[in-house]
C-alpha cells in the first residue's frame, strides 16, 4: 500500500471541520453542487447538507470526505 503525506494547515481558532467545510465550498459552482460532491465521494447527499450547515456527522463521513478531498485536491 502506498503512503501519502498530507499536511492540513489550520488558521488560528479554525477547526478541522471548518477547514473541510471551507474546502468543499471552494469546489462548489453553479454547475457543481453539493449533490455532485456527495455522488463523487460516495456519501448520502443529506449527510453532506447536514455537515455544510453545521450539524453532526459520523466518523465514517469524515473518512469518506477526506479521501475524496485528497484525491481531488489539485482539481
Amino acid at each position: 500500500m502506498e503512503e501519502k503525506v498530507i499536511t492540513v494547515t489550520l488558521k488560528e481558532d479554525q477547526t478541522f471541520s471548518d477547514w473541510v467545510r471551507e474546502t468543499l465550498k471552494s469546489k462548489l459552482s453553479r454547475r457543481y453542487k453539493i449533490v455532485h460532491i456527495a455522488e463523487d465521494a460516495g456519501i448520502d447527499k443529506f449527510q453532506v447538507y447536514r455537515f455544510m450547515y453545521g450539524k453532526e456527522v459520523t466518523g465514517k463521513f469524515y473518512d469518506k470526505i477526506f479521501k475524496y478531498l485528497t484525491e481531488t485536491k489539485n482539481e
